[in-house]
């Protein structure tokens, strides 16, 4: 014989005012060989106190009460406890009755006159209510784990922005100090090469290599930390679109619907950095001749596009080998509460939307978007 802890006894609570239907549901378990705690009661009180008391599996409930009803007494399980399985017996057969009570939340509807298929309902409705806390769990779970993965990576941006404003700061003050010292020294000996003509020229390749140095510190500085980007998203990525167009010879366009946008800072700092890998895919991979950029505020979040007219490429191709490009763009945006959306086709082009909440209150609401089929991000 298996023992009670191999087998514990179902918590069954039965909502009922006929002792007699009470005492043949009893039997009819008693026949099934499961072991069961029963406890009857009549009303809403009775189950409430029921609940407060201890532990219940299952409830089984009449449907006519003289002051209760079925429909009631699904509403308190179920406010008790979203899972806990419910089974509505009747002495009427009715259609309509079978499923409002299903509709409602029931596991199973049966006849008085059938009452012997309450034991393997019972049996069914606990498996199904064990798989519906299972799904939930494991949702919940999914959820804590997506949270924490939304938090590291906006974690990982504000560090990965922190540092590029450091190694910036130090590139200016440091190499940028040091080159500009050497370029006084280079001067002043260049001065003295008038009555040293044989110097000269060395020295006029020194300074010109000297002005490539400085020109490429100004440039990495731009790119780890833009001074403009302290001037708002709009300003920098103004220029950064201008620059884009004079150095890559495309036609290139910036619209924007507001200039003031009231984005935190990080959150600027992710737009301007999407837009930039954007534009260097773009001159790298795209064979483009124009490219659009647009930024625009709608209420409660802010929308970033970047559209070429390159060669795109087949969707299918990234879907069968998914880039780090696309799932990092993605991630970023989640860790803001927002969405990303990538489009591409052969010989249509490419398009990159980039969209997060205007502020923290709306991370919870933030419009949920798919990711898209293909990107250009490499």
């Amino acid at each position: 014989m298996p023992s009670t802890l191999d087998n514990p006894p179902i918590q069954l609570l039965v909502v009922e005012d006929s002792e007699l239907d009470y005492d043949l549901l009893l039997a009819l378990l008693a026949r099934g060989g499961r072991p069961v705690r029963a406890r009857r009661v009549e009303d809403e009180a009775g189950m409430r106190a029921v609940f407060q008391d201890g532990p219940v599996d299952v409830v089984v409930t009449d449907h006519s009460l003289p002051q209760f009803d079925s429909l009631a007494a699904l509403a308190v399980a179920k406010s008790h406890d979203p899972d806990l399985p419910v089974i509505v017996v009747s002495g009427e057969m009715s259609e309509e009755l079978a499923v409002s009570v299903l509709h409602a939340g029931a596991d199973d509807f049966i006849l008085k006159s059938r009452l012997f298929r309450v034991g393997p309902a019972l049996t069914r409705s606990l498996q199904a209510a064990r798989e519906r806390r299972a799904g939930r769990e494991a949702a919940a779970a999914l959820e804590q784990s997506e949270t924490r993965l939304r938090a590291l990576t906006r974690h990982l941006e504000t560090i990965k922005e922190e540092e590029r404003h450091r190694i910036a700061r130090e590139i200016h003050d440091d190499i940028g100090a040091t080159l500009t010292a050497l370029r006084f020294e280079l001067v002043g000996l260049a001065r003295q090469g008038q009555t040293q003509p044989a110097q000269a020229p060395r020295l006029a390749a020194m300074l010109g290599l000297l002005e490539q140095a400085v020109a490429a510190s100004h440039r990495i500085q731009h790119n780890l930390r833009p001074p403009v980007l302290d001037a708002g998203l709009v300003a920098a990525l103004q220029w950064l679109v201008r620059s884009f167009a004079s150095r890559t010879s495309m036609v290139a366009t910036f619209e924007t619907n507001r200039e003031d946008l009231p984005l935190p800072a990080e959150c600027a700092a992710a737009m301007y950095r999407v837009a930039q890998e954007s534009l260097s895919n773009i001159s790298k991979y795209a064979q483009a001749q124009h490219v659009s950029v647009q930024l625009f505020a709608a209420t409660g979040e802010v929308t970033l596009e970047i559209s070429d007219d390159g060669v795109g490429f087949d969707p299918g191709m990234l879907q069968a080998t998914p880039g780090f490009g696309l799932r990092g763009l993605i991630e970023r945006a989640r860790g803001f509460g927002g969405w990303a959306e990538i489009s591409s086709a052969p010989g249509r082009g490419t398009t990159v939307m980039f969209s997060v909440p205007t502020g923290p209150g709306d991370k919870a609401h933030a419009p949920q978007r798919h990711e898209g089929a293909a990107t250009s991000t490499k």
